[in-house]
């Protein structure tokens, strides 16, 4: 599966493309494993405008379909390698990509797995409450593909059957970002944000794992 994204006329359309390139889909399909097309809403600033910009990525999230009451159980969550096109992103830093875990489990623990293309850069968790983000110090240049770390996050179920345990993006506003990065643009160069988030009245759950026997 390809990276989507939407043509809706003049600059908006031309950024969609120019900033997010074509991307590739994560991970590979099993039983409890299922990849899901997210569509942010987003904009970017330029030349003190702020523009809106068509994006969409793949996320392939691997979780029981059930577990029994009580049950620790492991989620892990994977975004499809990033890919900013050269033409209109020089530079980008800042990068961060944000899941939420269900707010009816316990969060036992949670780590960082994989990732490639990362150099040097490092790469943490900032947690809060059930919004887990990804953050890195490093930075990349336009036209270099790079892989952030597989989110691996152990729950535990609550005690009582029949409970729907739900996964998905993070972040709720542009202030609360669930993607994104800071690009310098190639022709302004200028430093401005990439923002996007998930828009909480369309939830898409990343997985679904049911409690019961």
């Amino acid at each position: 599966m390809q990276h989507k994204w939407k043509l809706t006329g003049g600059l908006a359309a031309s950024l969609g493309l120019a900033l997010t390139g074509i991307m590739s889909s994560a991970g590979t399909a099993s039983a409890d494993t299922a990849t899901k097309t997210l569509d942010y809403t987003c904009q970017t600033r330029v030349d003190g405008n702020w523009i809106p910009v068509p994006y969409s990525r793949d996320f392939t999230t691997t979780a029981p379909a059930k577990v029994a009451p009580g049950q620790t159980f492991k989620v892990t969550f994977d975004s499809a390698p990033i890919k900013a096109v050269a033409d209109f992103n020089k530079l980008l830093n800042n990068v961060n990509i944000a899941y939420k875990t269900p707010a009816n489990a316990k969060v036992v623990g949670y780590k960082l797995t994989g990732g490639s293309n990362l150099g040097t850069a490092k790469q943490w968790v900032e947690r809060n409450g059930t919004n887990f983000n990804i953050k890195s110090n490093g930075e990349w240049a336009g036209g270099v593909e790079f892989d952030f770390p597989n989110l691996e996050v152990t729950l535990k179920a609550p005690t009582t059957a029949g409970a729907t345990l739900t996964t998905g993006a993070g972040g709720s506003s542009f202030e609360d970002t669930a993607f994104g990065w800071t690009r310098l643009q190639t022709q302004l160069n200028t430093w401005d944000p990439f923002q996007c988030y998930a828009d909480p009245a369309k939830p898409v759950a990343f997985s679904t794992t049911t409690v019961g026997y």
